[in-house]
């Protein structure tokens, strides 16, 4: 699966089956295994960045944060394009995306440009969203 199908499947089960569905969380997570780990990277984030902030993302993003805390995708990423992209529309209750992020990154990596976008972003509520990842982030073991 590329990229795209894998966003697609993601937002399917979650539309289906909710977040919570263990046979299909085992299913997928088997299924987005035999794939290249740079496309499963892509497409659990592609489920953040094309998120509506207006619509109830809870489900989809849980999903994908949940994928991507088991499986760990190991693959190149920009910090600042992920974060600048993620952001908009980030559901706050899935703690799973910054605690990926910090351990893709690097923690400090990741809380000073969530710092620098929470002082100097201009989406408010991009700002409000990097103010929660770095509480998420400042909660786990990460300081």
């Amino acid at each position: 699966m590329n990229s795209e199908l894998i966003h697609d499947r993601i937002v399917a089960v979650a539309e289906r089956f909710g977040s919570g569905n263990t046979q299909e969380c085992k299913l997928l997570a088997k299924q987005l295994s035999a794939c290249d780990s740079a496309e499963v990277m892509d497409g659990l984030l592609l489920v953040f960045s094309r998120s509506n902030a207006d619509e109830s993302n809870y489900q989809k993003q849980q999903l994908a944060g949940r994928m991507l805390a088991k499986l760990k995708p190991k693959a190149p990423l920009n910090l600042q394009s992920t974060l600048e992209a993620v952001l908009p529309a980030y559901n706050a209750s899935i703690e799973e995306l910054p605690l990926f992020l910090a351990d893709r990154c690097g923690d400090e990596v990741v809380l000073q440009a969530l710092r620098r976008l929470e002082m100097g972003g201009e989406d408010p509520r991009g700002q409000a969203a990097a103010k929660t990842m770095l509480w998420w982030l400042k909660g786990s073991s990460v300081k």
